[in-house]
């Protein structure tokens, strides 16, 4: 019983790790620039009070928020968002920006 509790755990950490490995790198991109992360199309954005925001369309069951990074080095997150009924889902934030927002990224897990 006790080797078979090993053997399920040492099997669970590594698929654990193998997930974390295969997810795709995250990048910070520009307010208006395109990116694709994993099957999902998303663009970032930020309106005139400088609120960023990170709209992504696609299929993929993973839970992810905007995360906007402002001029003066603050960061401010959006709400959780999931795509895995497919269509659009906008995660944007609050942050007002100082002077603008400087990049935009997905955070996802």
């Amino acid at each position: 019983m006790k080797l078979t509790t090993r053997r399920l755990a040492g099997v669970g950490t590594a698929l654990a790790a193998t997930m974390v490995l295969l997810a795709p790198a995250a990048s910070a991109v520009k307010p208006g620039e395109r990116f694709r992360y994993g099957s999902l199309d998303c663009v970032a954005s930020a309106d005139s009070a400088w609120n960023g925001a990170l709209s992504c369309t696609g299929t993929m069951n993973v839970s992810w928020r905007a995360k906007v990074k402002c001029y003066l080095g603050f960061t401010y997150y959006g709400p959780w968002q999931n795509n895995a009924n497919g269509g659009t889902n906008e995660s944007k934030t609050t942050s007002g920006c100082a002077f603008y927002v400087d990049d935009v990224t997905i955070d996802a897990i």
